[in-house]
């Protein structure tokens, strides 16, 4: 639920927003319509006077809200993880770390 900006001191005219799932980053991309081909997908958005994107920034904050709520993202600290080569169960990256530092084991998989 944070928002960064960079670049703000450059009053860049377009923006592009990543979000993230605790992992990973994803690039956002917003569909014109319901089924429109992924070229027809918005990556860039001009920035408007009032240093918005108009809009856009109304429903990204919806879509990470929703996601949220859904707990779509990642607890790094306390998700829990099998060892894919000793099937121990571990749980948060600090122990799925000491588990890789003890056995070397390095493949883990994810799950609730």
């Amino acid at each position: 639920m944070r928002c960064d900006l960079y670049g703000q001191d450059r009053r860049y005219s377009e923006r592009v927003m990543l979000i993230y799932d605790g992992l990973h980053y994803d690039a956002l991309a917003m569909s014109p319509f319901e089924g429109a081909p992924e070229e027809f997908d918005q990556t860039i958005f001009t920035v408007l006077e009032d240093r918005t994107i108009g809009p856009a920034e109304g429903h990204v904050l919806h879509l990470v809200k929703d996601q949220q709520r859904k707990r779509s993202y990642t607890d790094t600290a306390n998700f829990t993880l099998r060892c894919g080569v000793c099937q121990i169960g571990v749980i948060g990256q600090k122990e799925a770390v000491e588990h890789a530092q003890t056995t070397g084991h390095v493949n883990f998989q994810e799950y609730r």
